[in-house]
């Protein structure tokens, strides 16, 4: 556990995060206030610009999940949209 103290920086109250939580510069959190002050920063998923972005990592075939593979052979039951 690390002791940090709060100080204003322009119009803001800032508190620094220890090097030694190896936080990398840049990244992003969502943060909410909870019970008992209690300060909450969860890291945020940075919703991708576009689809090179989303697939940038990405170096295989796309397999469809056990669970879904029954959908490939469905046939219409009522009015759904083909």
């Amino acid at each position: 556990m690390s002791l940090v103290k709060a100080r204003i920086q322009g119009n803001a109250t800032v508190v620094t995060i220890p090097k030694s939580f190896n936080v990398k510069p840049g990244t992003e959190f969502r943060f909410k206030k909870g019970k008992n002050g209690t300060l909450i920063l969860s890291p945020s998923k940075k919703v991708p610009d576009t689809m090179e972005e989303l697939f940038k990592n990405w170096h295989g075939k796309y397999q469809t999940p056990d669970d879904l593979k029954d959908w490939d052979n469905a046939k219409p039951v009522g009015e759904e949209l083909w």
